[in-house]
Parts: structure tokens; C-alpha cells; sequence
């Protein structure tokens, strides 16, 4: 009799996304990106318009817009590429916003020079002008249209913690298989040999209840079965998800939300800014006309980056800046997570600073209207 050992492991064949430590950096970037604000500015001042509401409360009618852009960003780094409608009302004026989940898409070009993509939805198609979509891509390389796959980077590694993982799963049910033989002497019939493991069996069992200590005579004889299955050392698991962390560009404490206000911002300029500035460009050519353009119209992605700072960072930070003038009441208030005092609108600033176009006025004593020196008497 052989052990049932198995050392049969299987190649990775699912999605990347249902892999728990791809699914884990994705969730991580979309929630930080989900936190940001997407406002309609003219001339950078927001406007209050229609678009702006849209953009800050529900680009369609089933999704927030935190869950919207989570879904965009989600789609983005399982495809490397993401895509929304833009459904206008009759008279050219978005109505509302709507992330395209596809098999497949296709883009095409008619003979006027015009761009389409035809999207495949299982057994359904569409066929879209491609002024009416944002797209959104990753590792923008080879191709004229479409981020590349992240199939031949990711699926080594994806591939490996998979194995891993299963190869864990069998050494953990080697524990309970078969880890010896009764050898018996002689020819006995089968009904006697059950009767003899039996009777061992319950020798064993009743050996661990009475000194460990389990007797067998002459006609029978106990072959121990080693059986050592080979676990993968824990160092080979980190060093394939420290793989995965760097191609996303996350490390261990973003991902646990243990970081500082400098790792936070490391994080900020290396993966939310560069997407912030992405979503602005697209967001701004697609949703505008070329006149409403000239005039200055645009969106920004906004991000309240002084939320993560710890307290006494935003108390140094408030230090540095409330005598600037540059700080509302209502702007120190929501730094600090503080309801909104009545004149939240009111900027205070130090008498020790002035205006530099005055400076020179200032220090010499000269007057505004004649130009001249006032002396003391």
C-alpha cells in the first residue's frame, strides 16, 4: 500500500482580478482615486453649472460618483484600458455618464476619416463614435488605439502565487492521508484482515488515551510511511507579491493603510496625480465643444490630500500658513474635521505682512498721491 501522496499542481486560468493580491492592489488605487473631486472650472473658478452637479453627485442614475470613478479606475488596471459613454439630451448637453463593460471592442475608421468603436457585449454590439467616449489606457504603447494586456507581465507571477498556494492546500490534506502500513503475516481472508485493522485501530486510539503506547504480536508488523511534503519557503510568497506591489506602484503599507505623510504623498505623485491629470485631459477634450474650450472651460480631478496628514502635520502646516491670508475659517475647520464656524467665508491674515507692491511705500514713508517723502517733526 502507497501513500496518496499528489504533487499534480494546475496552471492559473481565471481572471487576474479574482487573484487576492492583484484584486487587493486595484481596490486600493480605485478607493484612493474615488476620493477625488471632479469639478467644472472656467478660468479656474468651479461653475456652478448642470455638468458640475452631474460630475459631483451622480454621473448616472445607478452609480454615485465615488462608485463611478471606482469603477473606471477598477476597469482600467484589470484591461489597461477603460471607457464611458457620454449620453447627451437633444440638445448636445451631457445627460449623463455610464462606464462600458465589454467582451470586446474594436475600433474603426470610415472613409470621411471619422474614428468608431464597436463594442461587444456576449451577444449584443454597438458602434460608437469615438468623440462620444472617454477612454481612458495604461502601458499606451504599441498599439494606435489600446492599452496593452497585462497578460504576459502578470501571469508568471499570478501563476506562481497560485501554485503556491495550492501546493499549501495539498501539503495541509497530506496531514490527514494514509501514514502507514499493517503489514500482516500469512494469507488471511479479507474479512480477517478488516478484523485485524480494526483491532489495531482501536489499539492506536486507545493508546493515545492510556500513555501512547500501542502493542502489536508477532503476526503483524507496523511500516511507519514518511511522508514530508515540500512547503515553498515564505520568502519565495513575499518576493511574488512585492512583484505584483511594484507593477501596480504600491508597496506593503499602502496597501495596509499604515503610511506617512511622506509615504502617502510619495503615493499621491507616483499613481493619483498621474491619473488625476489623465481624467482632466480626456474628461476636458470629450465633454466640451472646441468654442467652450476657447473660452477656458475644463475639468479638474481635485484631491483633498490634507485629510491624510496626522494632526500635528496640518498644526505645523496651519502654523506656516494662517497668517498668509490664504486660508478661509471654513477651510482650517474642515482641515481639522471640525463642523464650519458661521463666517466660514472669512479669511484672517497677519498685520506683519503687506502687499510687496506696496513694500517700498511702506519703508520709506512715501504717500499714494504726491509721490513725496513725509518727514517727522
Amino acid at each position: 500500500m502507497l501513500n496518496t501522496y499528489k504533487n499534480s499542481i494546475s496552471n492559473y486560468n481565471g481572471e487576474f482580478y479574482d487573484n487576492e493580491v492583484v484584486r487587493t492592489c486595484i481596490d486600493t488605487i480605485a478607493r484612493h482615486f474615488a476620493k477625488m473631486k471632479p469639478e467644472h472650472r472656467l478660468k479656474n473658478s468651479i461653475v456652478k453649472s448642470n455638468l458640475n452637479r452631474l460630475l459631483d453627485y451622480r454621473p448616472n442614475s445607478l452609480m454615485s460618483t465615488y462608485d463611478f470613478l471606482y469603477k473606471v479606475v477598477s476597469n482600467l488596471y484589470i484591461n489597461n484600458n477603460s471607457y464611458i459613454y457620454i449620453q447627451r439630451d437633444d440638445f448636445g448637453s451631457v445627460k449623463a455618464l455610464h462606464p462600458i463593460d465589454y467582451n470586446n471592442v474594436t475600433a474603426m475608421c470610415d472613409e470621411q476619416g471619422n474614428y468608431f468603436l464597436h463594442f461587444q457585449f456576449n451577444n449584443k454590439y454597438i458602434t460608437v463614435p469615438a468623440d462620444d467616449i472617454i477612454t481612458i489606457r495604461r502601458h499606451f504603447h504599441n498599439n494606435t488605439f489600446f492599452g496593452e494586456s497585462n497578460h504576459s507581465t502578470l501571469y508568471p507571477v499570478v501563476n506562481l502565487l497560485h501554485t503556491i498556494d495550492e501546493g499549501t492546500v495539498t501539503a495541509v490534506k497530506m496531514s490527514a492521508q494514509i501514514k502507514g502500513v499493517l503489514k500482516l503475516k500469512g494469507m488471511l481472508h479479507e474479512n480477517d484482515r478488516k478484523e485485524k485493522r480494526n483491532t489495531f485501530i482501536k489499539d492506536i486510539l486507545a493508546a493515545n488515551r492510556s500513555g501512547g503506547v500501542a502493542v502489536v504480536d508477532e503476526t503483524a508488523e507496523y511500516l511507519n510511511i514518511n511522508s514530508v511534503p515540500l512547503v515553498v519557503n515564505d520568502d519565495v510568497a513575499s518576493s511574488a507579491k512585492l512583484k505584483i506591489y511594484n507593477y501596480f506602484g504600491l508597496n506593503e503599507k499602502i496597501i495596509t493603510s499604515a503610511f506617512s505623510d511622506t509615504e502617502y504623498q510619495a503615493f499621491y505623485e507616483a499613481v493619483l496625480e498621474p491619473l488625476a491629470l489623465q481624467f482632466s485631459q480626456e474628461f476636458t477634450a470629450k465633454l466640451f465643444t472646441q468654442r467652450e474650450l476657447e473660452h477656458g472651460n475644463e475639468i479638474i480631478f481635485v484631491a483633498d490630500r490634507l485629510s491624510y496628514l496626522s494632526t500635528m502635520s496640518k498644526v505645523r502646516m496651519f502654523s506656516a500658513l494662517k497668517e498668509l491670508g490664504i486660508i478661509s475659517k471654513g477651510t482650517t475647520a474642515n482641515i481639522f474635521n471640525l463642523p464650519p464656524p458661521p463666517d466660514a467665508d472669512k479669511f484672517l491674515q497677519s498685520l506683519n505682512y503687506i502687499n510687496a507692491e506696496k513694500a517700498d511705500q511702506y519703508q520709506i514713508g512715501e504717500n499714494n498721491e504726491g509721490g513725496e517723502t513725509s518727514e517727522n517733526e
